[in-house]
């Protein structure tokens, strides 16, 4: 995520661990457990009877097989939804199929609800396991959904959930606990629908650590503060009562017939839509990547540039890092001011259409990088946004940088003193979304960019020259490998950056994060 605008302290022990004795096994499980969809998950040991002995054999003891080990399976969300575009309200039929993440039985299964966080906007209708049993007792408080299991859940069993919900759309950024997001929909000066989008619209499951349970955390003034496990989605959509020019952007390629919107994809973090009657669209195919643009009438400079930068940014993190999974990309612009990414979506601030003058020095083509590498960064591995938001967006911060490097060197001083320093960046990167409170911070907002996008962008920079290029990007790019589909810590990034190189990092540590090793 990019705001157009002016913890957790977990490194002390952890890093001094890292450099002082090294790290005798790599964490594979960023968040402990990261979720179904990368854990090996335990099933009951089933031991068949030994054969019985002939006259010459010896009876003795047997050794029973292994027990079988249930292959981690992906969440798969089932949706259907119908949207009454001139009332602004959706109808949504969810299922939900859960495999036990846990190694042991679990008595409460816990969802987020990100739209129940707006008052009056999601109502529950009807809650039921497989089979029609429903179920009556639940809580739903701010954004968690809380289950209770009656009957054993044994680990690697799959589960199905059925959930029946309303959403009345609210307009886009009118509540003020939460800062900027896009969920929603905007008015033209007309007061008709310009953009409706739907993003975070339905309740999913968070991932699951041993020892502290599902991972939900509470929404904050600015950041992000969910986190997703890989998961697996079939989503329809119907729109009633919606102009005939209507255009739908999302997440994935549409398969469905004139009237009803079908998409499937996997391997995913969530899903989105965007709706508006206005947009233009850009299309263009790139290693078997269908890539689309979505912009408003009299925005085709800024359109193409941004589309274009898209591409590029596409065809060039493929390259240095791991080639782009999903079959499609979208870049959207924005009816707000910031920018914000989703799996296979992401969203381009509306002000840096409004401000661009054709130059690739510009944060236009800077945040479409940055947005673009997010897929990279947030999609392809992800981690804790709330506790630990520097791992994916200073790294794609700093990949603004090594788009213009390979694209358009001439703009990479503008880049360090427009976008960076000019903002004269400070403080530790290794902070969660929740450490930015008064009075410590006179300015909480811009402490917190200024900290993990900006010096955490230093921070990557000074990584680089200490331990050089061929070493900084071949580690980039074992770790994009390495936790894809997962849910990485900072821990996960340190532990295999030793692997990498045997550079002294203490100076560095102690400059950029809470705590000298």
């Amino acid at each position: 995520m990019v705001i157009n605008k002016r913890g957790m302290s977990v490194y002390t022990a952890i890093l001094a661990f890292i450099l002082l004795a090294g790290c005798s096994a790599r964490t594979t499980a960023g968040l402990g457990t990261p979720g179904p969809a990368s854990t090996s998950l335990p099933s009951p040991t089933s031991t068949p009877s030994p054969a019985l002995p002939t006259e010459t054999q010896v009876p003795g003891p047997t050794t029973p097989p292994p027990t079988p080990t249930p292959q981690p399976r992906n969440t798969h969300y089932q949706i259907s939804a119908q949207l009454d575009y001139a009332t602004r309200q959706l109808s949504v039929s969810e299922t939900v199929a859960i495999q036990n993440p846990a190694s042991q039985e679990l008595t409460t299964l816990s969802l987020v609800v990100p739209p129940n966080w707006w008052p009056g906007v999601f109502q529950l209708e009807a809650l039921s396991w497989q089979g029609g049993e429903k179920i009556i007792e639940y809580s739903l408080e701010g954004v968690r959904l809380k289950i209770p299991i009656r009957e054993a859940w044994f680990p690697g069993e799959i589960r199905e959930l059925s959930l029946t919900y309303t959403l009345s759309l609210p307009e886009m950024n009118v509540i003020a606990d939460v800062g900027p997001n896009p969920f929603g929909y905007s008015l033209t000066k007309d007061s008709l629908v310009k953009q409706i989008n739907l993003v975070d619209w339905y309740p999913f499951l968070p991932p699951y650590q041993e020892g502290s349970g599902w991972i939900i955390h509470e929404p904050w003034i600015f950041g992000e503060y969910l986190v997703y496990p890989s998961a697996d989605f079939d989503v329809s959509l119907q729109i009633l009562n919606g102009p005939e020019d209507l255009v739908v952007a999302a997440s994935a390629l549409d398969s469905g017939e004139k009237g009803t919107y079908r998409y499937h994809l996997e391997g995913a973090r969530n899903f989105v839509f965007s709706i508006s009657p206005y947009y233009q669209i850009l299309e263009e195919e790139v290693k078997g990547t269908k890539v689309l643009g979505y912009h408003f009438p009299f925005y085709e400079q800024g359109g193409e540039a941004a589309f274009q930068a898209t591409i590029k940014a596409l065809q060039l993190y493929s390259d240095l890092y791991h080639p782009y999974e999903q079959p499609s990309l979208t870049m959207v612009q924005a009816d707000f001011d910031h920018g914000m990414e989703y799996e296979g979506l992401y969203f381009l601030n509306r002000s840096f259409f409004n401000s661009y003058t054709g130059s690739p020095a510009s944060f236009l083509i800077a945040i479409a990088a940055h947005e673009t590498t997010h897929q990279w960064w947030y999609g392809l591995v992800a981690n804790d946004q709330a506790l630990e938001p520097w791992l994916d967006e200073a790294l794609c911060t700093y990949n603004e940088k090594v788009f213009f490097e390979n694209y358009h060197p001439e703009a990479v001083e503008w880049w360090w003193v427009n976008r960076v320093d000019y903002h004269q960046p400070q403080g530790v990167i290794d902070r969660s979304i929740y450490d930015y409170k008064f009075p410590e911070f006179t300015n909480p907002y811009y402490d917190y960019r200024d900290a993990i996008y900006l010096q955490g962008a230093h921070f990557l920079e000074d990584l680089r020259d200490l331990v050089g290029d061929e070493v900084f990007f071949s580690f980039l790019a074992d770790y994009a490998g390495t936790y894809a589909g997962e849910i990485a810590t900072g821990e996960d990034f340190f532990c295999l950056l030793e692997e990498h190189t045997d550079a002294d990092l203490q100076d560095l540590l102690s400059t950029y994060f809470q705590s000298k090793p």
